[in-house]
């Protein structure tokens, strides 16, 4: 399933997983803009590798991520070719199309409810390091702690919820766009005017 292009990493569930090249891109990105911040925010630590765990983590969130859309799609029989992640997430490819609106609701959720339960653990798990909720707000929002468990919870937390908002966007092929389609199939029992449903949602949603 993996182009030229990308790079094998690992099966996990018998689902192949690889990455591709601009996957390195972001990664670089991520710990040199993350190395800065950490310097900044908990002084005296090793901000690089701060950065670099922040990093992994972060893209370990995507795998989970695609991962449920992946187990879910199988466990309601449909194949799963590969996950690939890449410079703006992943994707999990799936071996045919959702044969009805509740396998395509439930498919499309299972990234999303998987990517909440992340982002709500590393803020409790931030808020426990912190000492309390405010004290973990205070580092999710204005990078201001001297804890690093803390500093890097904050930022998994942050980023999450981010991924969770962008991902919930009715626009397809995102999964808010997926979850539209599954609505609009439920209400008019016509997948391709579903599909050209969400498809016009994600033209709105690029302009």
């Amino acid at each position: 399933m993996f182009g030229g292009s990308s790079i094998r990493l690992a099966r996990v569930f018998g689902i192949p997983i690889g990455v591709d090249w601009s996957w390195f891109i972001a990664l670089f990105l991520i710990i040199y803009w993350r190395n800065q911040d950490y310097e900044a925010v908990v002084p005296g630590s090793n901000a690089f590798l701060l950065a670099v765990i922040s990093a992994l983590l972060f893209f370990l969130s995507i795998l989970l991520h695609e991962l449920g859309h992946a187990v879910v799609a199988m466990r309601n029989g449909i194949p799963i070719l590969g996950i690939e992640l890449m410079i703006f997430g992943g994707v999990a490819r799936l071996g045919r199309d959702t044969d009805s609106p509740g396998v395509e609701f439930r498919v499309a959720a299972a990234g999303p409810l998987v990517t909440l339960v992340i982002a709500i653990g590393c803020f409790f798990g931030g808020a426990a390091s912190a000492g309390s909720a405010e004290l973990m707000m205070d580092s999710v929002l204005l990078d201001r702690t001297q804890s690093a468990t803390t500093a890097v919870l904050g930022h998994l937390a942050l980023v999450n919820a981010a991924l969770l908002v962008f991902n919930l966007i009715p626009a397809f092929p995102l999964d808010g766009g997926r979850i539209a389609r599954a609505l609009a199939w439920k209400i008019t029992g016509d997948r391709n005017k579903a599909t050209r449903f969400a498809a016009r949602l994600g033209r709105l949603g690029g302009y």
